[in-house]
Parts: C-alpha cells; structure tokens; sequence
C-alpha cells in the first residue's frame, strides 16, 4: 500500500507543472494539420485540373481527371467541416 501511496504522491507533484491549456494547445495543433490537409486537397485540385487539360480529348483520362478533382473537392469539404466541428467544441469546453 505503501508503493501506491508514493506513486500517487509522485504523480500528482507531476501533474501540477503541466500546462493548464492543454485544449488550447491541442487546437492549434489541429488547425496546422488541418491546414496542411486543406492545401494537400488543394494541389490535388489543381494537379488534376492540369490532367483535365492535358488530357487531349481521351475518354480514359477525362473520368481520372474528373474523378481526382472531385475527390479533391470531398476531401477538402472533409477537412473544413472537421475543423470547424473542432472549433465548435474547444469553445464549448
């Protein structure tokens, strides 16, 4: 019991010198990576909006050029709603 007792004394002494905003913290991490994410979706938009015109009218290319920047587009709604729900509930906290 004696073990516990000290672990639990040493813990608490070690939670004391942690930041009290962690959640603040957190968040701006989360926008980082959320803007990195948002500028990957970004580049893919733009790579394949570069494929749609090189494609030179071949049916194969034009649905892969299609699809990648549609999927762009997904990826990026993804991403804003992700941060934006984030934001929502750090203020609420």
């Amino acid at each position: 019991m004696e073990l516990f007792a000290d672990l639990k004394s040493s813990l608490s002494g070690a939670t004391q010198n942690m930041p009290k905003n962690t959640s603040v913290e957190i968040v701006g991490i989360l926008n980082w990576v959320y803007a990195f994410a948002g500028l990957v979706a970004a580049g893919f938009i733009v790579y394949g909006a570069i494929n749609y015109v090189m494609t030179q009218g071949d049916p194969g290319k034009i649905k892969q050029a299609s699809q990648t920047i549609a999927f762009a587009i997904v990826g990026l709604i993804i991403v804003l709603l992700a941060a934006a729900i984030t934001n929502f509930v750090a203020g609420a906290a």
